[in-house]
């Protein structure tokens, strides 16, 4: 009790000798933003929890500065509360200098983060090397949801941006068989079924020449399809979502269109790289769509295109909510004979990559992707690569059916012209509960990413 009651008296005279001072506040400031400035420079990410402390100790020093000028004032001590403001404002230059250049080093400056330095490649055991990336062209007839939007994209387009919220197809099936719904867009290659933040999406994939690719965050646009202008498709921008949390991918800002099925509005246009955008997100039953468009037109014709396509493509399912019926809906050779595989391609990056897996767990349940340096066993970017490769895939009683799995990820361990050897493990996670399983794993020759 006695102590107690001393660390009391001693806070007591602390406190009282901060805020009765005209330097004492504006110097613990300074520190803590000398301090600040370092760990962020260091590019350290074991020091990241530490700068974001020291930032928010910032933030309550400068509460505290203005607080014992306020106290001096109140106290009449006019000096001290005069200089106490003058002070606050001396120290909120020297924060937005210091703000400004440590913005401008993090942008434009070094990187590196020196992870693999000193690694050598081993020369005893079998490295692949990831695979060039993929290079731009309009996907195969069977990437009919890119086709019928090429064709809306290439009509003239009016000034109405009326749209209707038609999913009954969607509906249907969320409402008398979600299990075979789900099992459908896990099966096709033309889906990506993924959780992102502790909710449940499937975002459309297209395909880019003869190969169905994920792009990041499932945006498309003109340069996937046609860099160099060849096909003279106009410039567009679209992304098309399927939720089911009973939210969308992206939450939405003042402009967007929210509907439910059945309605018929306007869709709220604003300006997105100098073309009309859209963001509109339709209710169905548990479920969430969502469609973003940029394009040339206020008429929302990719919008309208793929949910005129997303009812084609599930009525047959809705209709007849089988196995058969479902296999019969896939694209061709979605699925294929063979044996497990993976392979990593190079993205517009190093250190960004492709995944592309060809697997069949048996079951219903979630691949995902861990790496460890071969070296030194250390785990690669763990954080954040099961967060981006995880994907439901397609399944089958016949282990030799193969199924299709495809997503981009960062590894962020290492910089730009020091490769080194990385070993990647595909994981399962059954839906059904029990231990996750790894099904492959591979070593690959991979660079890490460096802003």
């Amino acid at each position: 009790m006695v102590r107690c009651k001393e660390m009391m008296l001693r806070l007591e005279r602390l406190l009282s000798k901060y805020f009765n001072s005209w330097w004492v506040p504006s110097a613990a400031c300074l520190v803590l933003l000398a301090a600040f400035t370092l760990s962020t420079m260091l590019h350290r990410r074991w020091l990241t929890m530490v700068s974001n402390v020291l930032f928010g100790c910032l933030a309550v020093a400068f509460i505290g500065i203005l607080s014992a000028g306020m106290w001096n004032l109140f106290k009449k001590r006019w000096a001290n509360g005069v200089l106490n403001v003058v002070m606050l404002l001396l120290c909120g230059g020297v924060t937005f200098a210091a703000m400004s250049s440590l913005m401008f080093a993090l942008m434009f400056g070094p990187s590196e983060d020196g992870f693999a330095d000193h690694l050598i490649i081993p020369a005893n055991i079998e490295i692949a090397e990831p695979l060039d990336k993929l290079s731009a062209g309009p996907g195969k007839p069977q990437d009919l949801f890119q086709q019928a939007l090429l064709e809306a994209l290439v009509s003239p387009g009016d000034n109405d941006s009326t749209i209707t919220a038609s999913a009954a197809a969607l509906t249907t099936l969320e409402q008398n068989a979600p299990e075979v719904l789900r099992r459908y867009l896990a099966a096709s290659p033309s889906w990506r079924v993924f959780r992102e933040h502790g909710h449940m999406f499937a975002t459309r994939r297209w395909m880019m020449g003869s190969e169905w690719r994920y792009q990041l965050h499932g945006y498309y646009t003109k340069s996937e399809i046609d860099a160099w202008s060849k096909a003279k498709i106009p410039d567009f921008q679209f992304r098309f979502t399927i939720g089911f949390s009973d939210r969308p991918w992206w939450r939405g800002n003042d402009n967007t269109t929210r509907l439910k099925v059945g309605d018929t509005a306007r869709a709220s246009l604003a300006e997105g790289n100098r073309m009309y955008e859209s963001h509109c997100v339709i209710a169905a039953g548990a479920l969430v769509i969502e469609a973003f468009e940029q394009s040339g037109t206020m008429e929302r014709r990719l919008t309208k295109a793929a949910l005129a396509h997303l009812d084609r493509e599930l009525a047959p399912l809705a209709a007849q909510p089988t196995e058969e019926t479902i296999r019969a809906g896939l694209p061709p050779h979605s699925i294929r004979p063979g044996e497990l595989s993976f392979e990593l391609m190079n993205s517009f990056q190093p250190g960004i990559y492709d995944s592309i897996m060809r697997a069949n767990p048996g079951e219903p349940g979630m691949l995902y992707l861990k790496a460890v340096e071969v070296t030194t066993g250390t785990p690669l970017s763990v954080d954040r690569l099961k967060e981006k490769s995880n994907e439901w895939i397609g399944w089958s009683a016949n282990p030799a059916e193969l199924f299709f799995s495809n997503t981009n990820f960062t590894i962020y361990e290492g910089d730009w012209g020091k490769p080194y050897a990385a070993r990647f493990e595909v994981w399962f996670t059954p839906d059904a509960g029990g231990s996750d399983r790894k099904l492959m794993e591979k070593v690959f020759k991979i660079e890490g990413w460096q802003r």
